[in-house]
C-alpha cells in the first residue's frame, strides 16, 4: 500500500525508494555515517513533509570522507541481497556521477543506458559534499576538474535543456578521447583534483554533482548540523539551517512550481517493481545481443 496517495502516479514507486532510504538511513546509523537529504529531497521534507509529489528520485548528501568510507566497506555494511551499492567503474558504467543503492528486485530503465549491462533497479543517488577550495582561484580549478570528470564519468551526451553550448563541449571532448580505459584514467584523475581539499583551512561545502549553478556556491559549513524531520512514515536528517540551504538552491522554496513544471524527470524505458531487471534484458536493454539496435 503506497505511502503517500498523490495523482502522478509514482507513489508505489516512492514507496520503493522510501525502503532504500530507511536501508540506507540504518547503515548510517549503526556505522556512524554522517548524511543529509538534499535537494529536491530536502525541498519534498521540509515543504510537504515527505516526497514532493511528482519526485521520481531521492537526492542524499555525505561529507566525501563518508561518501568513501562508504563504498570501502559496502561489502561488508550492505548485508541485504535484495540491495547493492554501485558506483562507475572501468568494468561498469552507469551513465552516473555518482553512488547508487540499487533494488535488485525491480525495473528501472533509463533511456541513456539500455546498452549497458549493469543493475537497472529502482535506486536512489547517494552524492558527495566536497569541502570547497578556500581560494577563488582554486575554486575554478575545482570547477574544471568537476566538468572533465562529468563528461568523462557519463560518456553521453546530455540534453542540459537545450544549451548548444555545453552539448557542442561535451561532444568535443568525448571525441577527443574515445577509448574507455583512457576515459576512467581522466575521470578519476579529476575526481582525485576536485575532492582534494578535505582537510584544507576552508569552513564551506560545495555541491560540485547536482545543479552547475551550485559549483560556484560554497556553503558554509555550519548550515549543516544534522536535524532530523518527519518524512513520510519515518524520519530524514537535513541540515539544520535549511532554510539557508534551500534558498541557495530554490529561491522562494515554499512556493509551487507552475503545472506545467510538476513532472517527472526521469525518461525511462520500462518501469516494473513487481520484476527484476534480468527479466528484461535482451528485451529493453543489452538488445543488440537478439541482433537488434541497442541505442535509445
Amino acid at each position: 500500500m503506497s505511502v503517500k496517495d498523490n495523482s502522478y502516479g509514482i507513489a508505489d514507486l516512492q514507496d520503493k525508494m522510501l525502503d532504500i532510504v530507511k536501508y540506507f538511513v540504518g547503515i548510517c546509523e549503526k556505522n556512524g555515517l554522517t548524511y543529509w537529504a538534499g535537494a529536491g529531497t530536502c525541498l519534498g521534507a521540509i515543504r510537504h513533509g515527505g516526497f514532493i509529489p511528482w519526485d521520481d528520485d531521492v537526492d542524499i548528501f555525505m561529507p566525501r570522507k563518508d561518501y568513501e568510507l562508504l563504498w570501502e566497506n559496502r561489502d561488508v555494511w550492505s548485508d541485504d541481497s535484495n540491495y547493492k551499492i554501485v558506483r562507475s567503474s572501468l568494468d561498469k558504467n552507469y551513465r552516473h556521477r555518482v553512488m547508487q543503492i540499487v533494488d535488485l528486485s525491480t525495473t528501472f530503465i533509463n533511456k541513456r543506458c539500455v546498452n549497458d549491462d549493469i543493475e537497472h533497479g529502482v535506486y536512489i543517488d547517494i552524492i558527495p559534499l566536497d569541502t570547497a577550495a578556500p581560494t577563488a582561484v582554486g575554486r575554478l580549478f575545482q570547477a574544471i576538474n568537476t566538468v572533465i570528470y562529468s563528461v568523462y564519468n557519463i560518456q553521453v551526451i546530455p540534453e542540459f535543456h537545450g544549451n548548444k553550448l555545453m552539448i557542442f563541449g561535451t561532444r568535443m571532448l568525448l571525441g577527443v578521447v574515445k577509448k574507455p580505459e583512457k576515459r576512467y584514467k581522466i575521470w578519476k584523475k579529476a575526481e582525485k583534483r576536485m575532492s582534494r581539499y578535505e582537510n584544507s583551512r576552508s569552513t564551506n561545502y560545495v555541491d560540485l554533482l547536482t545543479y552547475l549553478k551550485m559549483i560556484f556556491k560554497p556553503m558554509p559549513k555550519e548550515w549543516f548540523e544534522q536535524l532530523t524531520v518527519p518524512f513520510e512514515d519515518t524520519e530524514i536528517a537535513v541540515p539544520k539551517m535549511y532554510d539557508n540551504y534551500l534558498k541557495a538552491y530554490y529561491g522562494d522554496y515554499m512556493t509551487l512550481p507552475p503545472e506545467d513544471r510538476r513532472s517527472i524527470q526521469h525518461k525511462t524505458v520500462i518501469i516494473d517493481l513487481e520484476k527484476p531487471f534480468t527479466e528484461y534484458r535482451g528485451i529493453y536493454y543489452k538488445k543488440e545481443e537478439n541482433g537488434e539496435e541497442g541505442n535509445p
